[in-house]
């Protein structure tokens, strides 16, 4: 670890006079991260929380009166989760679908679905999943109560649904309230019933309205393009007029956010394919600090804020080598959190301001609850 401070800390936070040039580092540096990015094969995105999605995890977990559940989770980067869990030798299977977010003060992942049904596992290093007891502690036991990771392998959900449909040339989509994804609609089984229902109280043509269906969400083969993940209607309910999800994103905190980097001087920032985000994370308590990546080296150090004012100090990093552009982002990042004197979240999005409040980042809250 190296400790920027006094002539180190001079040496890579650049100063006023300089912030031309400075600029056209970060036009430089951008156009190498994009060029980087473009040449580089797809990758599932590693999150600040330290898990790599999309990706399925799964085990087989211990049952009170069976020989075992197994575990199917589905776990991708909007926020959204499918799991299905099986009990042996019992033929039953619940199915559950919602959104996770994630508590970096305990790195848990907090599932919340549907029926009120709400989860908490443990992020190892190893990006696998350890199931946590009601109070949020760790399961101490030689059973197993771990999830192993792997590639995104999604499986089926068949449960009552709520979400808003749209109909329009002859196709309809279905956007479901718990995980805010949207899935085509199969015309088949119960469609019919659905799509007169829609077409008898839509408030104007292709507008959406909110429905109440029982389904199947699976991979389904579409005229145009790849499969995707489709609904099926195996019964539908009932329509309710002037009425939409209830999913407003809670307002984030300074502190035990997630805060991804989206901008500095005003220039957007972008993620190398299979790297960590870029991000930072303000914790208080007894790991009080401040740490965060440009997505290479992962930096740690101290903060000061008051409801406006904030400062940081005593920063240390590593020292790995980077790709080629990435050395300068991680240059600008250091002058603007040197140059960081004030701050302001509007929404989710956190402004970190100099001494003439002129904006030194921006950055975005993810992973919060809903």
């Amino acid at each position: 670890m190296l400790d920027i401070r006094g002539a180190q800390k001079d040496a890579i936070l650049m100063t006023d006079n300089r912030r031309g040039h400075d600029m056209r580092t970060l036009i430089f540096a951008a156009a190498a991260v994009a060029a980087l990015t473009a040449a580089a094969p797809l990758a599932a995105d590693r999150g600040a929380h330290g898990l790599t999605l999309p990706a399925t995890f799964s085990g087989v977990l211990p049952c009170a009166d069976c020989p075992g559940i197994r575990h199917h989770l589905d776990v991708w980067p909007d926020q959204g989760y499918v799991l299905r869990r099986e009990y042996l030798d019992r033929d039953l299977v619940v199915d559950e679908t919602g959104r996770w977010h994630v508590d970096p003060t305990r790195d848990a992942l907090v599932l919340r679905g549907s029926g009120g049904a709400m989860s908490e596992w443990r992020i190892d290093a190893n990006e696998a999943l350890h199931l946590l007891d009601q109070e949020g502690e760790s399961i101490e036991s030689e059973l197993n109560y771990t999830l192993e990771t792997g590639p995104l392998d999604p499986t089926d959900a068949a449960l009552p649904l709520s979400g808003m449909l749209v109909y329009f040339a002859d196709a309809a989509v279905f956007t479901e309230c718990l995980t805010g994804q949207t899935f085509p609609v199969m015309m088949e089984e119960d469609y019919l019933a659905l799509e007169r229902a829609y077409l008898e109280d839509r408030p104007a043509p292709a507008a959406p309205l909110l429905v109440r269906v029982e389904g199947t969400i699976t991979e389904r083969e579409q005229m145009e393009g790849p499969p995707r993940r489709s609904l099926v209607v195996s019964r539908f309910h009932h329509v309710t007029p002037d009425a939409g999800c209830a999913a407003a994103r809670a307002t984030p905190e300074l502190t035990n956010t997630y805060w991804r980097l989206t901008h500095l001087d005003g220039m957007p920032v972008n993620r190398l394919a299979g790297r960590t985000e870029p991000h930072l994370l303000f914790l208080e308590g007894e790991r009080s600090g401040v740490s965060g990546t440009i997505g290479c080296n992962i930096f740690r150090g101290g903060f000061e804020r008051t409801d406006h004012t904030l400062q940081f100090s005593q920063f240390a990093t590593t020292m790995m080598a980077c790709p080629p552009g990435v050395d300068f982002l991680e240059a600008a990042f250091s002058r603007a959190l040197g140059d960081t004197q004030g701050f302001e979240i509007v929404g989710q999005t956190l402004r970190l301001m100099g001494e003439d409040s002129s904006e030194t980042a921006r950055l975005r809250a993810v992973y919060t609850p809903f």
